[in-house]
Parts: structure tokens; sequence; C-alpha cells
């Protein structure tokens, strides 16, 4: 049976690595926007570049400083909910719709749905509905049945990974509980072969 400490312990992992994926994302996607910007394929300011990188790396250090003292439940949707709003950010100021960061909304979903499950993935989903709503009213489109089927895709991929975590989530349970039982077996036939007991 897992107990608290050992949830609150696994919380913790959760986050800090999702810390250092946060690291390496940003270094990426800020190496890819300045090279963009340069060639001219994105026309992002470098005060936006400059401000968004700033404003990640603070938040960032903000969550490691927060996991040494342990992983409240309330981080995970903070966490989630500032990546999803950076995103949209970059995303608004590098082409709205059209913008090549707009799959970085699928890390997010990918990420936490495996971690956290289902309900976390309509979470993921349901923020990400409000967001990018928000991206397409600020830089309009002329088509939006292709942002439509954008967003009914996300929600696809949303439901399909929160269903393949919760899957694995109950495999997992089963075989602890397969485990306990195997070591609560051996437990009373050793207590039986031992002294007082018949061999």
């Amino acid at each position: 049976m897992v107990t608290w400490s050992q949830g609150a312990e696994d919380e913790q992992r959760t986050e800090q690595s999702k810390v250092t994926i946060r690291w390496i994302v940003v270094t990426v996607a800020l190496a890819a926007v300045t090279y963009m910007r340069r060639t001219g394929t994105v026309d992002t300011p470098w005060p936006v570049i400059v401000a968004l990188t700033a404003v990640i790396a603070a938040l960032n250090l903000g969550f490691s400083a927060v996991l040494r003292r342990g992983a409240p439940r309330w981080l995970r949707y903070v966490t989630t909910g500032s990546d999803l709003a950076m995103i949209s950010v970059l995303v608004g100021y590098s082409g709205g719709s059209a913008s090549p960061f707009y799959y970085v909304y699928f890390i997010v979903l990918v990420s936490n749905a495996v971690r956290y499950g289902m309900a976390m993935a309509i979470v993921v989903a349901l923020v990400y509905n409000v967001a990018y709503v928000a991206v397409l009213m600020v830089r309009p489109v002329a088509d939006l049945t292709a942002e439509g089927a954008k967003i009914l895709a996300f929600w696809g991929v949303a439901l399909y990974a929160g269903y393949l975590a919760a899957r694995f989530q109950r495999q997992t349970r089963i075989l602890q509980a397969y485990e306990e039982t195997i070591l609560s077996l051996r437990a009373r036939l050793g207590g039986r072969e031992g002294p007082g007991g018949s061999a």
C-alpha cells in the first residue's frame, strides 16, 4: 500500500523533473526563436523574447524554492497554468495560429497527463481552450474551421493520453496489490515453518 509520505515524495520528484524539463524546453525555445528572429521567420520583438525568458526563469527558480520544502498539491496546477500562459504569449507574439511554437502546448499536455492522469489532462485541455481562444482574439484568423479542428485534435490527444495514463495507474495499483499479497503469504509461511510451527 502506498503511504501518504511516499505519495508526497513521488509528487516532489514529479515536479522536480518538470523543473528540469522546463529549463531544457526554455533553452531550446530561446535558441529557436532567436534564430528564427534573425532569419526573419518570426517577428517576435527582442524585448518580448528577453521578458519571456526572464519570467520563465524566475518562475522556475520560485518552483525550485517551493520544492525544497515539499510539493503542495496546488503546485501542479500553478506550474501547469504558468506553462500554458507562457506558451500562449510566445505563440501570440510569433505568428498566432501560424506560430511554429504552437506544438509546445502538446508537451505540457502529454507530460502532465502521463504524470497525473485523466483529471489533469482535462484541466490542461480546458486551460488551453481559454488561452488559445485568447490568442485567436488578439491575432484573428480568416478561417476558424482549421482552428476548431486544432482544438478538437488537442482534446482528442488529451482524452487518449488521460485514458492511457489512468489505465497504467490502475495496472500499477493491481501489481502493487499482488506484490503485497505475495509478501504477506511469504510472511505467514515463514511463521509456520519457524520455531513453534510445523515444518
